[in-house]
């Protein structure tokens, strides 16, 4: 039986990884600037309470599969030789997609972000996913939710 997010208990404490990065409101700041956007106040929040890992709910699901997806989210940090959310542009730019999405996940033929291409602020969710449906391989851009609050209402556990 499914069991969605109701707001409480976002992060798996059992199953922490990733948390060397505590997240200050400057690191936030820095990361904010650099990317020249302003990251959701939810989003923010809970990255405050831990610097990315596991969720407590961690599944969510495409609108056009079947299957769900296990959604773990990385930490915000400056190190470079640990991904980041701020190395985001690095792999959207190998997958020749739009410099301007914060990815949430990936598995490079399908994507999850921040969609920040129109607007600085409170971005969409947007599923992306490759479409071959010409001859030239192109991408394929799906609304998940209006806001990441939205679509953390349709993060799911699974409970007996």
């Amino acid at each position: 039986m499914k069991e969605h997010y109701n707001g409480k208990n976002f992060w798996d404490k059992e199953k922490s990884w990733r948390i060397e990065y505590p997240l200050t409101d400057d690191i936030i700041q820095k990361a904010e600037a650099m990317l020249d956007i302003t990251f959701p106040e939810t989003f923010k929040r809970l990255m405050k309470e831990q610097n990315g890992g596991e969720l407590t709910y961690p599944y969510f699901m495409f609108p056009d599969r079947p299957e769900k997806y296990h959604l773990d989210i990385d930490p915000i940090h400056f190190e470079e030789d640990d991904v980041s959310i701020i190395s985001s542009e690095d792999l959207l730019e190998e997958a020749n997609l739009p410099k301007d999405l914060i990815i949430l996940w990936w598995d490079f033929h399908h994507w999850l972000v921040m969609d920040y291409r129109f607007t600085k602020e409170n971005p969409p969710i947007q599923y992306i996913q490759e479409d071959y449906s010409t001859e030239k391989m192109s991408w394929k851009y799906i609304k998940m939710a209006d806001t990441f609050d939205d679509f953390l209402k349709q993060l799911f556990r699974i409970v007996d």
